[in-house]
């Protein structure tokens, strides 16, 4: 029973990685679109309803039986509350044991604290989470469970000509126990966050989101392949030179404006909203893209012949982490450059305020 308990998960964890990626890039634009980022608490509780439900769908469901099994007669419906306690005790008069132990060992013990451990997740994530109160709770549970042991008796509605599980009262039972456990015992579960309201969550409205900074890099990123490509395709000095030029000594000396943040209508700044200056320029550009261009023009290819792919790798790692990965998930979008330099971006288009409203 273990192991085929161990490959359904495995299973359902399998699919939670391949879905998983294909609803990455939709959460993504979704929480850009609701809050101007991508908060972390919602997506850690997202995904991890995501995990639960396709290894608990795993673990209800699988293995797929053979046609030619089915249909041969067996009682698929048990109507009969706490039929399990009347097993349990026949089974252990029948082998002759008794005692905590042996009721625990039993296997109909163990199918049901299983199916109460099954639910015990969901009632944890409806009030830590969710803020759902006990009756809520107890209800989602209870209806969850009705749907599962309707698409049992059914035959996974219908596919297949008769049910391959027992469609269970006692299962009704445990699972919602478990999902009243899970929202008595969710205080104390520390993995699992509470969901910010939408003030707390919302990005200000001038901050320049990380989708932004990218599209704009890559504006900047074509103006300087086609320039450099004609004008000095083999001098990294002079393309070095170029890079410098677009991104320290263009916004020293209009105010912050670089060609990508022209266009997508953002300047640099410093923290409290004043000019940047040209150290602070040079700092947030040296700690990110254009020591990167610089390091990937001057010293990978000296690097790579002595030390192999490893430093490349460590430093793009780098680099990408903390300029666009990890400012995803801050209020302020700002990557480590820029909070070691002092500087921002800020929009330079403002959402107007919202007007008061007055009465009839």
């Amino acid at each position: 029973m273990l192991s085929s308990y161990l490959e359904n998960i495995r299973t359902g964890f399998l699919a939670f990685v391949g879905i998983g990626a294909l609803v990455l890039l939709p959460l993504v634009a979704l929480h850009y679109y609701r809050f101007g980022r991508v908060e972390p608490r919602r997506a850690l509780v997202l995904y991890g309803l995501l995990a639960y439900g396709l290894v608990a769908l795993a673990l209800i469901f699988l293995p797929f039986p053979d046609r030619a099994n089915l249909c041969q007669g067996d009682q698929m419906l048990s109507t009969v509350p706490f039929q399990w306690v009347t097993d349990m005790r026949n089974n252990m008069a029948y082998n002759g044991r008794s005692g905590i132990v042996a009721m625990a060992t039993s296997s109909a013990f163990v199918q049901q604290a299983f199916n109460a451990a099954l639910f015990l997740p969901l009632g944890i994530v409806l009030r830590k989470a969710y803020g759902k109160g006990v009756l809520a709770t107890v209800f989602i549970g209870l209806g969850i469970s009705l749907l599962v042991e309707v698409v049992q008796y059914t035959g996974n509605f219908w596919i297949y000509p008769c049910p391959y599980r027992i469609s269970d009262v006692d299962d009704l039972i445990s699972n919602t126990s478990g999902s009243l456990l899970g929202w008595m015992i969710a205080p104390v579960a520390i993995v699992v966050p509470a969901l910010p309201d939408a003030d707390t969550a919302v990005a200000s409205p001038d901050t320049v989101s990380v989708p932004r900074k990218v599209l704009g890099l890559i504006a900047e990123a074509v103006v300087f392949l086609v320039i450099a490509r004609f004008l000095f395709p083999t001098n990294p000095w002079a393309q070095i030179g170029l890079v410098v030029a677009m991104r320290i000594a263009l916004p020293a000396a209009t105010g912050g404006w670089t060609l990508g943040g022209w266009l997508m209508r953002y300047r640099m700044r410093r923290l409290d909203g004043g000019r940047a200056d040209p150290a602070r320029i040079t700092v947030r550009e040296l700690l990110g893209v254009t020591g990167l261009v610089a390091y990937a023009v001057l010293l990978s290819p000296r690097l790579t012949s002595w030390t192999g792919f490893g430093v490349d790798l460590l430093v793009v790692s780098l680099v990408l982490l903390g300029s666009f990965a990890a400012p995803v998930f801050r209020r302020d979008q700002l990557g480590w450059h820029e909070r070691v330099a002092g500087t921002r971006g800020i929009m330079t288009t403002r959402t107007p305020a919202p007007r008061p409203k007055t009465r009839a």
